[in-house]
């Protein structure tokens, strides 16, 4: 599956819809960061209301961000969807998420999938 870059704050980065199973069955969507440079997928902590969860009920950690500080992360292991594909992946989700953006990180993603990022046509490639 293909997906074009989006422009966020006037830079195109690749940002992709992802697909969180809801308590009731239903699918919710949110965009987000493909990077690859990101050992976890960390989701913004109000997104857990959203699919009935509880923050703190997930196993917590601290993770290093860009600036080099630890921020707490409490992972959920929950079904989701990228491209066409359904799976179970642990997904962490933080209060101190700043960057703006959710990121889709290398844990139980890329180990799915061939991540191709082409930066001259500005697509990235979920193989």
């Amino acid at each position: 599956m293909r997906f074009p870059y989006v422009q966020f704050r006037g830079k195109f980065s690749p940002i992709v819809p992802i697909r969180f199973r809801l308590k009731n069955g239903d699918w919710t969507e949110f965009k987000a960061c493909v990077d690859s440079g990101a050992g976890y997928s960390i989701f913004h902590a109000d997104i857990t209301e959203i699919l009935g969860l509880k923050l703190e009920e997930g196993d917590k950690a601290y993770v290093t961000v860009g600036d080099g500080s630890l921020i707490p992360v409490y992972s959920h292991q929950i079904m989701i969807q990228i491209a066409d594909d359904e799976f179970e992946a642990m997904i962490g989700f933080s209060r101190r998420l700043g960057i703006g953006f959710n990121i889709i990180g290398r844990r139980d993603i890329f180990e799915r999938f061939k991540v191709c990022f082409d930066e001259k046509e500005k697509v990235v490639e979920f193989i």
